[in-house]
């Protein structure tokens, strides 16, 4: 079964939200998270736009970027979406190859872990 956002964080009922990442304050509870009222001021998400009001009706994947000083949201083909998500993988490869390269290499650890070193 494929988990999916529980709705569209701008409040938009065209859009059917496929994905997202969004910052939850730490003490924030699970009932508080699903409310209504629950607006993060920080996430990116991806969806469907059921919209009849896109200007290519084949634009219909919406791509959210919003945070603080950023606030940006684009109506995108499939082609788009695509070519973007080869863009960003092929620039975090030349990253992690150039952070290995230059003697970098990081160990992921578990959040919290009391164990794992500080210096990582």
């Amino acid at each position: 079964m494929l988990m999916l956002p529980i709705r569209c964080w701008r409040g938009f009922d065209d859009c059917e939200p496929l994905h997202s990442i969004e910052a939850t304050p730490d003490e924030q509870t699970p009932e508080e998270y699903e409310s209504p009222d629950f607006h993060p001021v920080s996430f990116v998400c991806c969806g469907i736009n059921h919209s009849e009001t896109r200007e290519h009706q084949q634009d219909c994947y919406r791509l959210c970027f919003k945070n603080e000083t950023t606030d940006e949201m684009t109506d995108n083909d499939l082609q788009d979406i695509t070519h973007l998500g080869a863009v960003i993988a092929q620039a975090l490869a030349i990253a992690a190859t150039r952070m290995v390269s230059g003697g970098t290499v990081q160990v992921p650890t578990v959040q919290g872990d009391p164990l794992a070193s500080k210096d990582q």
